[in-house]
C-alpha cells in the first residue's frame, strides 16, 4: 500500500518530560505496531506556549484521524469539526478530595465538558474509567470504547528459582492513593524487604526507620532499571486505593511474579483470578497475602495465572483494536 492511500494520523502528546512517560511509551509502541498501516505524525505541547496557543497550533496540524492520548484534553478545542478521539487514563484528580471546589470546576471545565463536545470518540483504560466517565459526564456509552494498556515488549519472562530468604516486596510509585502505609504496617515486625520506587512521604519514611524495616529506596529508573527490580524481587504489591488502570500488575504478571492488589475499581478489573486480592484499607490482610504468597505452590499458581493475564494485553493486540476504532472513524 502506497502511503497515499494510508489513513492519516496524528497523535497529540502532553510537552515532552524526562520522567513519568507511560502515556508516550504506549502511543510509541501504538506508532512501531501501525506505521505500516497508517500514516502517523506526531504533536507535542510547548511548554513555552499557553494553553491557548497549543489549541491554535493543534488544529494547524490536524489530520484525516486526531487522536489526544491524554493529559491535554484541552487540545480538543482546536480540533472541532475534526475526526478525533480522546483518551481518558484516569480521573483521579477530578475525584480526590483534597482539591479545592474552584479548582475542581475549572478542572471539569476545560479538561472534560468543554472538550467532550469536540470529540467523536473517548478510549478509556479500563471498564472502571468509563464507568466513571458515564457517571461524571454523562458522555454517551455508544461513543465509549474500553481498549487496555499494552505491557511493553521489555517485560518478558524471567524464571526465579526460589523466594529470597528475606522476601523482597516491590512496589511501584508513592503517592498517598498508592497506599505505601498500609504496606508499612503489613510489614512491621516481619522479615521482609521492602523495595520502593518513588519518594515517600516524611512521615513514611519516618514509620520505615520507627518499625525498623529493611527498605531500599529508588527513582527515575529506566524501563530496564525498572525490569530488574521486576526480576529481583519477590513479589509485587500494587494494592492500591484508586488506580486507572495498574500497569505494574501486568508487567509483574509477564515476568512472572505474583501480584497483590485491591479488591476494588480498575485493580480488581485488571487483577481478578490472576492476582491475590485484598482490601487495601487491612493491612492484616496484606500481611496474610504476603504470607500466603510464600509457599512455592501458590507462588507458582499464581504465577502461572499471571502468565496467562498478561498474555491479554499483549501490545499488538492492543493497536490491532486502536486500528479499529481509526478505521471506524474514518468511514
Amino acid at each position: 500500500m502506497q502511503d497515499k492511500e494510508k489513513l492519516s494520523l496524528t497523535y497529540f502528546y502532553r510537552e515532552p518530560r524526562k520522567t513519568g512517560l507511560s502515556i508516550e511509551g504506549i502511543f510509541r509502541l501504538m506508532t512501531e505496531c501501525l506505521q505500516d498501516k497508517v500514516a502517523i505524525r506526531e504533536f507535542y505541547c510547548d511548554g513555552s506556549r499557553s494553553r491557548l496557543q497549543n489549541i491554535r497550533q493543534a488544529g494547524k496540524v490536524a489530520s484525516q484521524i486526531n487522536h489526544i492520548t491524554g493529559d491535554v484534553n484541552f487540545l480538543a478545542l482546536g480540533l472541532r469539526g475534526k475526526k478525533t478521539i480522546l483518551t481518558v487514563h484516569d480521573l483521579g484528580y477530578y475525584e480526590n478530595p483534597v482539591h479545592s471546589r474552584l479548582n475542581k470546576l475549572i478542572y471539569r471545565t476545560i479538561w472534560f465538558t468543554l472538550p467532550l463536545k469536540c470529540v467523536d470518540i473517548v478510549t478509556v483504560v479500563s471498564d472502571f474509567t468509563k464507568q466513571k466517565l458515564i457517571k461524571y459526564f454523562h458522555f454517551p456509552e455508544d461513543r465509549i470504547r474500553v481498549i487496555h494498556n499494552p505491557v511493553k515488549p521489555l517485560f518478558v519472562p524471567m524464571p526465579k528459582a526460589a523466594i529470597n530468604g528475606q522476601p523482597r516486596i516491590l512496589m511501584m510509585g508513592t503517592g498517598k492513593h498508592k497506599n505505601l502505609s498500609g504496606l508499612i504496617e503489613a510489614a512491621k515486625g516481619c522479615n521482609f524487604h521492602l523495595d520502593i520506587i518513588g519518594w515517600p512521604a516524611p512521615d513514611e519514611v519516618a514509620k520505615l526507620e520507627q518499625y525498623g524495616i529493611s527498605h531500599t529506596l529508588y527513582n527515575k529508573l529506566s524501563d530496564e532499571e525498572v525490569l530488574q527490580r521486576y526480576a529481583t524481587c519477590d513479589i509485587l504489591f500494587n494494592a492500591s486505593f484508586y488506580e486507572g488502570f495498574g500497569m505494574p500488575i501486568v508487567e509483574a504478571q509477564a515476568v512472572g511474579r505474583p501480584v497483590i492488589t485491591s479488591n476494588i475499581g480498575a485493580m480488581l478489573e485488571v487483577g481478578q483470578g490472576s492476582a491475590v486480592l485484598v482490601d487495601p484499607n487491612e493491612p492484616e490482610q496484606i500481611r496474610a497475602a504476603i504470607n500466603s504468597l510464600l509457599d512455592k505452590k501458590v507462588y507458582d499458581a499464581t504465577v502461572a495465572k499471571g502468565f496467562e493475564n498478561a498474555a491479554k494485553y499483549d501490545y499488538r493486540k492492543i493497536a490491532e483494536q486502536y486500528l479499529q476504532v481509526y478505521k471506524e472513524l474514518s468511514r
